[in-house]
């Protein structure tokens, strides 16, 4: 990101910390809905517990590594989201979809 202007920078890394946000969001909404089911009794607490570790030590940690682990490649994290439908091009300011145009099509021909 170091041809881009900084106002664009700062744009991208706060477009990457959304995206972060909605996909983490996106499977902690399924522990959600597993720990409604403990709730109801509907599944063990030996079942939920095993849920919480596998969060933990997959999407957790690979959304993890994704995202802060991969600071400095925000750009290309941002590109990928909106090629996945994470982010929208609507949403998104037109200056910041102007400088990922290149990348959100290499990302979606993929």
């Amino acid at each position: 990101m170091k041809e881009l202007p900084k106002a664009t920078k700062k744009l991208i890394r706060q477009w990457s910390e959304i995206a972060y946000e909605r996909e983490l969001g996106a499977e902690l909404g399924q522990l959600h809905d597993l720990f409604h089911q403990w709730e109801a009794r509907a599944t063990s607490p030996f079942d939920l517990s095993d849920a919480i570790h596998k969060f933990h030590d997959g999407p957790a940690r690979e959304l993890y590594g994704r995202y802060v682990m991969s600071r400095g490649q925000d750009d290309w994290l941002v590109a990928t989201a909106i090629a996945r439908g994470i982010l929208t091009r609507e949403e998104l300011p037109a200056q910041l979809l102007e400088s990922l145009n290149a990348k959100v099509e290499m990302c979606q021909e993929e």
